[in-house]
């Protein structure tokens, strides 16, 4: 199996029924074209540990520790964190 490289790998952080999680979903999977990056979908509902830290601030967007954006989809934010790079 090659060693590829899949470029950023983020998570977002959602809730069942959140039409802002929906949105910002939907806005990341129209950005995947001009950016390389992949994401991850995480209901925080599924542990007690995300709900309590997450709480009603999904969709929380994150790579690794850093958290990009909160509580709405910002597209100045996030692609100005995914034409950085990140590297």
């Amino acid at each position: 199996m090659n060693n590829v490289d899949l470029g950023v790998r983020l998570t977002l952080f959602t809730r069942n029924a959140c039409p802002l999680c929906d949105h910002m979903a939907f806005a990341l999977e129209l950005m995947r074209p001009r950016y390389d990056f992949q994401y991850e979908k995480v209901d925080v509902d599924s542990d007690p540990k995300l709900a309590n830290r997450y709480g009603l601030r999904v969709p929380v967007l994150v790579d690794e520790e850093t958290e990009i954006c909160s509580g709405h989809y910002d597209p100045n934010t996030i692609e100005a964190y995914l034409a950085a790079g990140r590297t």
